[in-house]
């Protein structure tokens, strides 16, 4: 018995070594390479999600393919850049690290701990990032277009003049700090100057829709409605249709203009009526209205609640064409849907107050009226409305309701 039981513990031990020896072969992955694989397909995964428009997956992807592999140089840099872009610092600047540590010469890791100095309050240190950056990585514009964005934001002009200028030798096809420029000096309200920013963007780059957009709205509100329409001459067709922000700019230059049909025309040719662009139909509802179509009008703001219910615009240019129409009561329904998506806009008060007088009901004419006098906005409106209805002013003012 002890015999056997010998024999049999041989056994065994050889059989398991015979499988030990022939088990590494038939192995095509090891541990380490398991991992790797594991990791790229996650990292596969996240840029379908990316091209899906997924981003919170694409993260969630991401952040698993790190843990499988946490050398892997592209899994890092976009968790960086997709953490950043969604608000996560800790993330973003942990995954930078964690990239700055394999290759300490990374410009994506330094531009985004940069943005993430930024984004803490911590300017110095963003800069000295970006600087440095810019050392390392004399063939790439990235680090020089976030220190020059960091300039502007600083109010450091003379620097950032003198920045654009080297980038612009160096980089002559690009234009993100004209963008850039042209958007800071906009917000300033410097709308000749920002105008200037985005033409030299265009000249450099004659379609580019940021920049056609930008030149666009500057002009308009500079109150330049030929220089933008002139921009318009130079442009292709499609630059409408991919563009609706700019058919919109280029539909209120016409306005400006004084030509209510070219308006219409240019949305016409940006959308048709089935565009799913809500601003569009509620611009067009509103040309329409102005040109004396009230039908279609209704049909263009209805559109545009169809797609943005709670449209406060769409619901006053609505309230508009009932009232033009004689309609009180739906005029009424619509003001009312208009202040209670937006309770702030004076001017919706005063006009569901014009409603509420037509209908009969002029205590609560009275306390909207009294609502919207308070702003200057609406004022005149209010004024007109006291004029029309002389015991408006001296009705009760209670609540808005």
């Amino acid at each position: 018995m002890r015999c056997l039981s010998l024999a049999s513990c041989l056994l065994l031990a050889w059989l398991t070594a015979c499988t030990a020896v022939q088990s590494a072969p038939n192995d095509p992955l090891d541990a380490g390479e398991w991992r790797t694989a594991k990791s790229r397909m996650y990292q596969d995964l996240a840029l379908q999600c990316l091209r899906a428009e997924d981003h919170d997956r694409a993260r969630r992807l991401l952040e698993q393919a790190v843990q499988f592999d946490p050398a892997d140089r592209s899994s890092l840099e976009l968790l960086a850049r997709l953490a950043y872009a969604s608000g996560d610092l800790d993330t973003a600047a942990t995954a930078a690290q964690m990239l700055l540590q394999l290759a300490p010469e990374s410009v994506a890791a330094l531009c985004t701990l940069g943005a993430v100095a930024e984004g803490r309050h911590q300017p110095a240190e963003a800069e000295g990032l970006y600087r440095r950056a810019m050392t390392l990585a004399s063939n790439q514009d990235r680090p020089g277009i976030d220190l020059h964005r960091l300039l502007l934001l600083q109010g450091r002009e003379a620097e950032a003049t003198e920045l654009r200028r080297q980038l612009g030798e160096r980089f002559p096809t690009a234009i993100a700090t004209n963008l850039d420029h042209g958007a800071m000096l906009a917000a300033d309200g410097r709308w000749d100057d920002a105008a200037s920013a985005y033409d030299r963007a265009l000249t450099t780059q004659p379609e580019e829709p940021s920049a056609a957009t930008g030149f666009a709205m500057s002009a308009v509100m500079a109150r330049r409605p030929a220089a933008a329409l002139a921009l318009a001459n130079r442009l292709p067709p499609h630059a409408r249709s991919d563009n609706p922000a700019l058919a919109m700019t280029l539909a209120i230059a016409h306005l400006q203009g004084g030509n209510g049909r070219a308006a219409l025309r240019e949305l016409d040719l940006a959308a048709p009526a089935g565009s799913t662009h809500a601003p569009l139909h509620v611009l067009r509802g509103e040309i329409l209205a102005q040109l004396g179509q009230p039908e279609a009008a209704q049909a263009a703001f209805e559109r545009a609640l169809l797609l943005t219910p709670d449209n406060p615009r769409a619901h006053g240019g609505l309230g508009r064409v009932h009232l033009q129409m004689g309609r009180t009561h739906a005029a009424v329904r619509a003001f009312e849907q208009a202040v209670h998506a937006a309770p702030e806009a004076a001017v919706h008060h005063a006009l569901l107050a014009a409603a509420l007088l037509g209908s009969g009901d002029a205590e609560r004419a009275a306390r909207h009226a009294a609502i919207a006098r308070r702003d200057p906005q609406a004022r005149a409106l209010v004024t007109e409305l006291e004029r029309l209805h002389p015991g408006l002013g001296a009705a009760p003012a209670g609540g808005s309701r």
